[in-house]
């Protein structure tokens, strides 16, 4: 459990990879719960019946509420994630990048450690490692170990060619295999004569190496498909396989257009169709009880309609509810050290934190301004303003 102090009275604890404002009293709680297993033990601790501490914590897990931020505009003094897109380099040229051409540039080493050393400063509690391809940073072994070592929990997003030496080299300086702080986010486009064909020839089978290979040293791991007319059919084989592999996290992604691609690459409502009831058959040969949630693709109002899968049945829950976060807990820093509330609204830059502290560039005017403009646009609701503008 990480935390940080919200004010005087609240902390913003993260359990779970989900976020929660609490007060100090029900911090005590979960911290005593955490760590005494036995509840007969916990019961004599705090001097209550066993019976009374049972409930007590069955209360407390219905009573820990979401972050407020999401809901109610809590007043942040920092943001809680960051995501770094470490370098502008990359060894790929994937026909679905929505980055496009990229300028091959990276700051200097102090300037990254510099970088680094702000964000321990402050009070974030995760970030986010980018690119570009990040694992093309020969720094970057010693920076996660630095934002680890100062409770910093870090996922890093690739590509994932370069895997197993990245992780060699940071365990080598860790002098261990940091599972509980460390995760990895690897991008699978199809199965291999799809993903060779999106990605370059020979990734495929080296990816998948690597990725069997960090699965096995106990990471939790998730994957990442954009869905595409290249790849629809085939994606509901590729779960099947990642599946098996053990991957933690499967994550199907809706194709953004911009870069190299475009709105050929986009998915009809008929191949749409198809790939849901493609998706649902390996569910139920699978036959597992974990459930893909899965959001079909905006319509023209920018709303999607949820469904959880399972292995029985497809089950409509609601229109997507999902809310941006980007400028009230969530900011960008891009390769440079130019910081955003969001990566595609570039006119609201917040400063560079290599001039700054990330608290000064926190409280930069733009922020508000990008908020007013979020507020504004979409009615309080907090949906991605950019992904409508795309439709």
């Amino acid at each position: 459990m990480r935390k940080r102090q919200l004010n005087d009275k609240e902390i913003i604890i993260f359990i779970n990879n989900k976020y929660y404002v609490v007060n100090k009293d029900t911090l005590y709680l979960i911290e005593k719960f955490k760590l005494n297993s036995e509840i007969s033990c916990l019961s004599k601790e705090i001097e209550l019946s066993k019976h009374k501490t049972i409930k007590i914590y069955k209360r407390l897990s219905k009573e820990i509420k979401n972050v407020k931020y999401y809901d109610n505009n809590i007043e942040l003094e920092f943001p809680l994630k960051i995501q770094w897109n470490i370098t502008n380099r990359c060894n790929l040229k994937c026909k679905h990048c929505y980055l496009g051409n990229l300028n091959n540039q990276q700051l200097s080493s102090d300037e990254l450690y510099l970088i680094a050393d702000r964000l321990i400063n402050s009070n974030v509690i995760e970030v986010g490692i980018s690119g570009g391809e990040a694992l093309l940073v020969e720094d970057l072994p010693y920076i996660v170990y630095k934002l680890i070592s100062n409770d910093i929990k870090v996922n890093i997003f690739t590509n994932g060619l370069f895997l197993k030496k990245f992780e060699n080299k940071l365990v080598s300086i860790m002098k261990k295999t940091p599972i509980d702080d460390l995760r990895f986010s690897v991008s699978i486009d199809g199965l291999k004569q799809t993903h060779d064909m999106i990605r370059g020839k020979g990734t495929y089978d080296k990816i998948m190496n690597n990725l069997t290979y960090i699965i096995n040293r106990g990471y939790l791991v998730t994957t990442n498909t954009v869905l595409s007319e290249l790849n629809c059919k085939e994606v509901p084989e590729l779960y099947e396989l990642l599946h098996s592999m053990g991957v933690y996290k499967i994550q199907i992604a809706n194709l953004i257009d911009s870069g190299r691609a475009n709105k050929s690459l986009k998915i009809d409502s008929i191949s749409k169709k198809m790939f849901i009831n493609e998706l649902q058959k390996v569910l139920i040969k699978i036959g597992n009880d974990r459930k893909l949630l899965f959001a079909e693709i905006p319509d023209g109002e920018c709303d999607s309609d949820v469904y959880w899968f399972d292995k029985y049945e497809k089950k409509f829950l609601q229109k997507e509810q999902w809310k941006c976060s980007a400028g009230i807990g969530k900011a960008t820093i891009d390769y440079d050290g130019t910081m955003y509330c969001c990566p595609f609204m570039k006119k609201y830059s917040l400063g560079n934190i290599l001039d700054k502290s990330l608290s000064e560039i926190w409280s930069s005017k733009n922020r508000y301004e990008f908020l007013r403009e979020l507020a504004k646009n979409n009615n309080n609701s907090r949906v991605c303003i950019v992904a409508k503008k795309r439709l």
